[in-house]
């Protein structure tokens, strides 16, 4: 069974340093092996640079770019509104909707929960929220700071059980 990784931020695939007092942030290239070495498939998306992206995958080693996929700022954008008084409208949540459609990663679009009044209430899909939402079993949301990577099970996946 293909294992997936998903990952809604670069963070953890950053190191800072420091050389002749000038502080650097550059790609941890351990972190991405790691992913590599542990899942068939990575999706990162977030609304960091596109040029964050291109070295990424200009730097990705040959033989494990092909697992990876990524989505940087110019992907969410296109699911912007004209709106002019739009408040609640994030890029992210249809962008997200999208990738994970486009990647076969089971996920609802709408969950039911019982609410603090005992009565059902819906929740739409909130991509800072996945762990509700994607239900798909193969699925690990990847979190943690620079270097440091934190595995969790979406909470979805095992109510579908």
């Amino acid at each position: 069974m293909e294992r997936v990784a998903i990952l809604v931020s670069t963070a953890p695939l950053r190191k800072t340093t420091t050389r002749h007092g000038v502080t650097k942030q550059r790609l941890n290239m351990e972190t991405c092996l790691e992913l590599a070495r542990r899942f068939d498939l990575v999706i990162i998306g977030s609304l960091s640079a596109d040029e964050v992206f291109k070295y990424i995958e200009d730097h990705l080693p040959p033989e494990v770019r092909p697992r990876f996929r990524l989505y940087a700022r110019s992907f969410f954008h296109g699911f912007r509104t004209d709106e002019i008084m739009r408040t609640t409208d994030d890029p992210r949540n249809p962008g997200w909707q999208q990738i994970l459609s486009e990647n076969g990663v089971e996920f609802e679009v709408l969950r039911s929960r019982i609410g603090h009044n005992q009565r059902h209430q819906q929740e739409r899909f909130a991509w800072d929220r996945l762990t509700h939402f994607v239900i798909d079993e193969r699925v690990t949301l990847v979190t943690g700071g620079e270097g440091q990577l934190l595995y969790d099970q979406p909470q979805a996946a095992s109510r579908k059980r």
